[in-house]
């Protein structure tokens, strides 16, 4: 890869990490430009469009994106399949960081981000988006003391490390409890707008189809970031670890077609997939490239086989499953037209620049391999 070298500083910066590092300087300075002067002068937003690309993306798919964190840590210490220890480091940093992202995005959106701790003193018991605010402040601490063990190691604290050992079975089941309840409970959000939402998407079974798409794409994205952190440390990745992500992430998928599919049977919905509309066909596409091929990809025993083809049925899966979230967002909601500003994208593509930069320099810098991690063909 191309590379410059800063002359103060005497260290070669690859032009990637630069082009990172100017898009999160231009995100930074979008934020504190809606802080100062307010959405008007920043966003699209409006009174029917109150909710445009920073919850649609930003919340929608940063939340399910980590959900590989509390998949893989259930499996390696509740279930104990040790074979996927190798690769649960990196999956709770990815969980971490995009909490740490939602966060920050959040307190943009927020038309009062100061007061964003007034829901623990303002309760509202029966709003689902109490619900989410509670689980996900909590997770993210959960997140952070899973993930502490490699920054301990590396400060050489060694006491600390063994304390937080120590409470790591406890501190997985509340992890994933509260991880499988904000997922279904993003779903639930959109249960109160029937008659503003399009019959496609709109199911009582919302919900569940939230917290079955995270599993698949936690499937996913474990397989995307596991290829990226071969692509930085080098190394190999093991067969045996692709195929079995892979076997989950098909299962996974067949169910959610299957209740994809049922529920627009039972609600003698079908039809709408064949009405010419801009709405059926980003449907068809979400479902088509997201489900259908990558499902397709994995039932040929030979490609199921291959890390490369399972590789592009993890990256078909997170494609899917954005499509899927920017449609419920942007594209089902009835309302004015909206187009998000070039400070509304600005703000979400600097934030997720500056999740992969710290990504890489934790791979770089932090003991998170506990093994080796994969094997292409």
């Amino acid at each position: 890869m191309a590379s410059i070298t800063f002359p103060i500083i005497k260290k070669k910066v690859s032009i990637g990490a630069v082009i990172l590092m100017a898009l999160a300087a231009l995100g930074v300075f979008a934020a504190f430009f809606r802080w100062i002067d307010g959405f008007s002068q920043v966003s699209n937003l409006s009174d029917s469009r109150p909710w445009g690309l920073w919850i649609s993306f930003d919340l929608l798919v940063g939340v399910p994106i980590s959900a590989g964190a509390f998949i893989l840590a259930a499996t390696v210490h509740i279930f104990h399949i040790e074979k996927y220890k190798p690769i649960l480091r990196p999956a709770l940093l990815t969980g971490f960081l995009g909490y740490l992202l939602v966060i920050i995005a959040l307190l943009v959106d927020l038309g009062q981000p100061q007061r964003i701790w007034h829901m623990l003193i303002y309760r509202n018991l029966h709003s689902p988006l109490f619900e989410v605010g509670m689980c996900v402040m909590t997770y993210t601490a959960v997140l952070f003391l899973e993930f502490s063990p490699p920054v301990l190691e590396k400060l050489g604290w060694t006491g600390l490390l063994q304390a937080v050992k120590k409470i790591s079975i406890p501190v997985v089941i509340l992890g994933v409890t509260l991880s499988t309840m904000h997922q279904s409970s993003l779903g639930s959000l959109f249960l109160i707008v029937p008659f503003k939402m399009h019959p496609l998407w709109y199911t009582p079974l919302l919900p569940l189809l939230f917290l079955v798409s995270a599993i698949a794409v936690g499937f996913g994205m474990v397989i995307f970031e596991c290829t990226l952190s071969h692509q930085v440390m080098g190394g190999e990745v093991r067969k045996d670890i692709f195929q079995g992500l892979a076997k989950g992430m098909l299962a996974t998928l067949s169910v959610l077609l299957a209740v994809k599919l049922g529920d627009l049977i039972y609600a003698g919905e079908l039809g709408l997939l064949l009405d010419g509309s801009l709405q059926s066909k980003l449907f068809i596409l979400e479902n088509l490239v997201g489900i259908i091929l990558p499902i397709a990809i994995l039932l040929v025993p030979k490609l199921r086989r291959s890390v490369r083809w399972i590789f592009r049925a993890g990256m078909l899966t997170l494609i899917g499953l954005i499509l899927y979230r920017l449609n419920i967002g942007l594209v089902s909601m009835a309302g004015a037209p909206y187009l998000p500003s070039w400070m509304e994208l600005s703000v979400t593509v600097g934030l997720f620049s500056a999740g992969i930069l710290v990504f890489g320099l934790a791979l770089k810098h932090l003991p998170l391999e506990e093994g080796e991690c994969a094997h292409g063909d």
